[in-house]
C-alpha cells in the first residue's frame, strides 16, 4: 500500500548537501554532494536542478521534509531556512527529520543499535536506537560528551554506525560508517509522516543538542 504523499526531502547537516523528490515512499530524483563552506550556495541551484530534472511542483507536494539535527550549526539552518522558505511560499507543512535516525536507516540491513556524529575536537554525539517494523526508532535521548567518555558506555557486542568519527574511534570498535543522505530523510519523513508532520512550523528550530560547542564544518 502506498502513502500517495509527495515529498521534497533536504539534508545539511554536515558536509553533505542534498535535496530529492519522494514519491509514495519512493526517490524519483536526488541531488546531493560533499560541499563544505557552500550549502548557502548551492542548495538553491539543486531545488532548481532536481525540479527541472522530476518536473515535481511545489503546490503538489504534502510536504518539506529536512534534518533537523544534530549537526553542524551552520547547515542545520541552512537547511531549515530553505525549508521554511519553501513551505511559506505554498502553506506546506514541514516534516523534521531527526539525523541520527537518517543514518540508521542508511544502514538498515545491520539494524544498528548505537550511533555516532562527530560534533568537533574529540566530541560527539551519541544515542541509542530501537527497531519497530524496521525502522529505527530513538531509545533515550542524544548526549554529546568527549569519546573518552563515550567509549565506556558502549558494549562492543553492539552494532553501531558513524559518522565522520574515524579519527577518534580508532579500530577497538568496528562502527560501519553511514553518510547523511536526503534520500533517507525522505524516506523517513513518508514513513512516520503522521506522527512528525509539523502543519505549522514558523517557530521549529534545529536540534542543536549543544549549539554553543559545535564546530560548523562548511
Amino acid at each position: 500500500m502506498t502513502s500517495g504523499r509527495r515529498i521534497l526531502s533536504i539534508e545539511t547537516s554536515s558536509i553533505i548537501c542534498g535535496l530529492a523528490y519522494i514519491v509514495n515512499g519512493e526517490s524519483i530524483g536526488c541531488i546531493e554532494e560533499s560541499a563544505p563552506r557552500k550549502h548557502a550556495e548551492i542548495l538553491p541551484d539543486f531545488f532548481i536542478e532536481l525540479k527541472n530534472k522530476t518536473k515535481f511542483r511545489l503546490a503538489d507536494l504534502n510536504g518539506i521534509a529536512v534534518s533537523i539535527g544534530p549537526g553542524s550549526f551552520t547547515g542545520l539552518r541552512i537547511g531549515l531556512s530553505f525549508a521554511k522558505g519553501l513551505a511559506y511560499s505554498k502553506n506546506l507543512p514541514i516534516i523534521p527529520v531527526p539525523t541520527m535516525m537518517s543514518l540508521a536507516y542508511q544502514v538498515r540491513n545491520k539494524y544498528p543499535t548505537y550511533g555516532l556524529i562527530w560534533s568537533h575536537r574529540t566530541q560527539v554525539f551519541s544515542q541509542h536506537v530501537n527497531w519497530i517494523d524496521k525502522l529505527p526508532v530513538e531509545a533515550g535521548n542524544i548526549e554529546v560528551n568527549n569519546w573518552d567518555d563515550v567509549k565506556k558506555k558502549v558494549p562492543i557486542e553492539r552494532t553501531i554506525f558513524q559518522w565522520q568519527c574515524d579519527e577518534i574511534i580508532g579500530n577497538k570498535f568496528k562502527a560501519v560508517v553511514s553518510q547523511p543522505s536526503a534520500v533517507n530523510v525522505g524516506y523517513l519523513a513518508d514513513h512516520n509522516y503522521r506522527k512528525w508532520v509539523v502543519k505549522n512550523p514558523y517557530d521549529l528550530v534545529p536540534n542543536y543538542i549543544a549549539p554553543f560547542k559545535i564546530k560548523s564544518g562548511l
